[in-house]
């Protein structure tokens, strides 16, 4: 189920890449000296190092794992990148390491997400692993791209064709007013051999922040949103670059780790993006605070068992739907249940009601 106004639009205008300069080297070139710039200070302590066609994974020296465009780095950055990748390459984590996972005896466990989980005096850092495969969204359609990723980074893996099933014929600039779209959102969600556990922010959680950090410490990735304007969650070297046309509009991530300073209250939320340029980025506490990022859902790894209590928890009711305007052509409906008043596009108030009820 989905609170589809949050993130109704997420797509991105892309300037222009400047052309690379390229100079020729001259008879005398080699007799000259020149200090080579340093490393820079995100890949300094690097361990492991991927190099494809068009993106580079690096695994840094914290144990978070992110990947960059290779046209984006720095020429030293680059180089040292490359000779990592040589002498330490990080080996990909291809969709068969997946199904492994998902056909695990239930007995051996959970899958392993958490792969940093440290406490260092007040300073706190927990970090998830990356989902197998990077994902850049088509148009306007996050919603669904991050539901891929949530589910990925849990061990549920969603094939690219299954993605493309539920975006192709809807408009892709506002992709969430075509009912094949909203229904996409509950079917990404199933066809799986063990039924994916999701976890809703409880009711009175405030910001969330501190349920999101406890969900993180037991290996559950977060479905989330940047609902007002994303530019001022980007970090600032993104936006030299790549200038943004949204405003005030809504952009669906998912979270798969934090830095928490219990003594002075900073720190920051690692989130995993759907956007080919920026795929992974550290949103400090400063820009998620007063609602400029609102966690959703936890997903359990497979292979987790859910208590008693959660699935309590989670038995929605509904109590009444109520048709507020047109979308579309499909319905903007309020519906109030047991666990609060959500926001649902639907074609009629049947189907509204059936989507909260099947958790869609």
């Amino acid at each position: 189920m989905a609170t589809l106004l949050l993130t109704a639009g997420c797509g991105r205008k892309q300037a222009d890449s400047p052309e690379a300069a390229t100079a020729g080297a001259g008879p005398t070139a080699a007799k000259v000296t020149r200090a080579e710039p340093p490393v820079s200070a995100t890949y300094q302590g690097a361990q492991k190092a991927r190099i494809d066609d068009e993106f580079a994974a690096v695994l840094l020296a914290d144990g978070r794992k992110t990947v960059v465009p290779v046209e984006s780095l720095e020429p030293q950055d680059l180089a040292f990148l490359t000779r990592l990748a040589a002498e330490h390459p990080l080996v990909a984590a291809g969709r068969s390491s997946v199904v492994v996972v998902e056909s695990t005896d239930p007995l051996s466990g959970p899958k392993q997400t958490i792969i940093v989980s440290t406490v260092e005096g007040p300073l706190e850092t927990v970090q998830l692993c990356s989902p197998a495969a990077a994902r850049d969204q088509i148009g306007a359609t996050c919603m669904i791209y991050a539901r891929a990723q949530w589910l990925d980074i849990a061990g549920f893996y969603v094939d690219l064709p299954d993605i493309f099933k539920i975006i192709n014929d809807t408009p892709h600039d506002h992709p969430w007013t075509h009912p094949k779209y909203v229904q996409g959102l509950s079917s990404i969600m199933k066809g799986f051999k063990t039924e994916p556990v999701v976890h809703k922010l409880p009711p009175g959680s405030g910001d969330g922040f501190a349920w999101a950090r406890e969900q993180l410490r037991r290996g559950r990735p977060l479905l989330a949103a940047l609902p007002r304007e994303v530019e001022m969650a980007l970090p600032a070297d993104f936006l030299a670059q790549r200038p943004w046309a949204g405003g005030d509009i809504g952009h669906q991530i998912v979270v798969n780790g934090f830095t928490w300073n219990k003594e002075t209250g900073e720190g920051s939320f690692h989130i995993v993006n759907s956007w080919a340029e920026l795929l992974e980025f550290d949103l400090e506490l400063k820009y998620a605070t007063g609602g400029g990022l609102i966690f959703e859902a936890s997903l359990s790894p497979v292979g987790e068992k859910a208590t008693a209590a959660e699935i309590a928890a989670a038995t929605e009711v509904v109590r009444s739907v109520t048709f507020i305007k047109p979308i579309g052509d499909a319905k903007l409906f309020e519906v109030t249940t047991n666990l609060g008043v959500r926001k649902i596009i639907a074609p009629d108030a049947k189907a509204a009601r059936r989507m909260v009820e099947e958790k869609m």
